[in-house]
């Protein structure tokens, strides 16, 4: 709650300052400032809705330097999950012709989160926090932007289902670089990023219980064409992913009477090949603006394997087993729709003030999740067909998630 306190009092001084800081006429003073803020839906059923907000404030001073600051919150009180999480980014960006520098940097907060419905996963709360830089620089057509990312994480204590742990992020790195060509009104872009990240779960007494570690290396190409009154880009990308899972939970790390096993042992891991497509259009008329983004991800190529060893107290029948699981995750992806209405620049009075707001509906189309799912069938008898009441909680679910508005006003 303190880190709430402090995040809330910084986001107000901030508003306080650009707000009411006295702002000239944009052809006697290059400054200019921006207040913004959205709400959206992610998810909506009839027992329970996750959702967010965020506001933010922008200012920029010439035509090179660039201030903002954004808070947000994404909040859930669905059957199967309750959380409610803040975070606060700002951002720095000063750009010339020839270079410039854009450094990010933020953190979250949350509360109480639990999700899992019965089987629930729990946490008394936790934070984090993250920076990152890039530095574009040109020479002519040629563009290069170098770009570093780095974050941690850490929570209180909590537990795991049926075990006692929580979460830790001790690290997370990505960087990589973007390789740009402008060739009359045609840009295209190489690009290539790096990613390795530590999972690990400890226990509440800071033992550790299961490590986890990720790499992984996305390689993209964009293209993008300018017209008058529109944009386009196309991206095509390749992901490679490898992670490790292994730990054990005993007896001496798990401290409570009935913990049913003397030892159990995991040992997990995984590789996948995925591609990536993403569209984005938007197209301008008058003072409205429309357009859509559509992306797809497909998992082309798996290796998913998970050995588990455990021995029953004998309390529980003594019994010593050890299971092998292999996993099929090719096959997997998911697409998604976003349709976007805008008035991107509304005048307000004859003092170059503007007001801007737009409505975003996302839609989501997952495939290959069926094969970890029941088959629906009871006794080798086929499931019935959902009742009417049924199909109008999923058309709600449908309509009402993945649902935004937004606006800001300028001056």
């Amino acid at each position: 709650m303190s880190c709430f306190k402090r995040a809330l009092a910084l986001w107000l001084g901030l508003f306080f300052y650009f707000v009411f800081s006295p702002s000239a006429q944009e052809n006697s003073s290059p400054v200019s400032s921006e207040v913004s803020a959205g709400i959206g839906t992610l998810w909506v059923e009839d027992d329970g809705a996750a959702w967010h907000w965020h506001s933010g404030l922008e200012l920029k001073l010439g035509r090179n330097c660039f201030l903002g600051v954004q808070l947000g919150q994404v909040c859930a009180n669905l059957p199967w999950m309750n959380l409610s999480a803040l975070g606060l980014m700002g951002q720095f960006v000063f750009d010339t012709p020839q270079a410039g520098f854009v450094f990010t940097s933020g953190f979250f907060t949350h509360p109480f989160a639990d999700a899992g419905g019965e089987a629930a996963v729990s946490n008394n709360g936790g934070c984090g926090f993250f920076f990152g830089f890039e530095t574009p620089m040109r020479f002519g057509p040629f563009g290069v932007t170098p770009h570093f990312f780095y974050g941690e994480a850490g929570w209180d204590d909590g537990d795991l289902y049926w075990f006692f742990g929580r979460p830790d992020i001790p690290s997370l790195l990505a960087y990589g670089c973007d390789f740009a060509l402008e060739q009359d009104r045609y840009m295209h872009k190489l690009g290539a990023r790096a990613f390795a990240a530590d999972l690990d779960i400890v226990s509440n007494k800071n033992e550790s219980l299961f490590d986890t570690h990720l790499n992984a290396a996305l390689f993209f190409y964009q293209f993008s064409p300018e017209w008058e009154g529109a944009s386009f880009s196309g991206t095509l990308g390749w992901l490679y992913a490898r992670a490790s899972f292994e730990g054990a939970l005993t007896s001496l790390n798990q401290p409570y009477f009935l913990f049913p096993f003397l030892f159990l042992n995991v040992n997990a891991g995984f590789e996948i090949y995925s591609g990536l497509l993403l569209l984005n259009f938007r197209r301008s008329r008058g003072i409205f603006r429309y357009g859509f983004d559509l992306g797809a991800f497909h998992v082309f190529s798996d290796r998913a394997d998970v050995d588990i060893q455990f021995k029953m107290k004998r309390l529980f029948g003594g019994e010593e087993t050890f299971e092998r699981m292999d996993l099929e995750i090719s096959g997997l992806g998911a697409a998604f729709l976003l349709l976007e209405a805008a008035f991107p620049a509304l005048p307000v009075g004859n003092k170059g003030h503007r007001f801007s707001s737009g409505l975003q509906k996302t839609f989501v189309l997952p495939w290959g999740y069926e094969k970890f799912l029941a088959s629906g069938e009871v006794s080798g008898e086929p499931a019935g067909q959902p009742s009417r009441a049924e199909s109008l909680s999923l058309l709600r679910t449908i309509l009402l998630s993945g649902l935004s508005i937004q606006g800001s006003f300028s001056w």
